[in-house]
């Protein structure tokens, strides 16, 4: 009984690791709100006197989901962070689908880093 007890200790701590590790991937956070969705914003461009972004939220599951928040890092050459933004997605965005759109950001960002805050999603 007792290796039993050890055995599914282990396997659920390796899950919560694998769990952990896999939302730190998709770039979301562990609530069931967010845990279908991923979010990309890899591609900076930059303009003489603005940066922007393209934010680009899929959904993974078979359910909708409504009013999708995103926070955007911006950081310069450095490392250093230039800004923190938020962007909301008010649309409803269907099952195996992609919304994007452009973020503005100041002049100096290199790279940005995002992360899938929150969201309703629809059964």
């Amino acid at each position: 009984m007792k290796a039993f007890i050890r055995l599914l200790l282990i396997v659920l701590v390796l899950g919560g690791i694998a769990l952990y590790f896999f939302s730190q991937y998709n770039h979301t956070s562990l609530t069931p709100q967010t845990i279908d969705l991923t979010v990309d914003c890899s591609e900076v461009d930059n303009v003489l006197v603005t940066s922007t972004v393209n934010v680009a939220v899929k959904n993974l599951s078979s359910r909708s989901h409504n009013d999708i928040s995103v926070k955007i890092e911006a950081f310069d050459g450095a490392g250093n962070r230039l800004k923190e933004k938020f962007t909301t997605f008010s649309r409803t965005l269907l099952p195996k689908s992609i919304f994007d759109k452009p973020v503005t950001l100041p002049a100096g960002t290199k790279r940005c880093d995002c992360t899938v805050v929150s969201s309703h999603p629809v059964e």
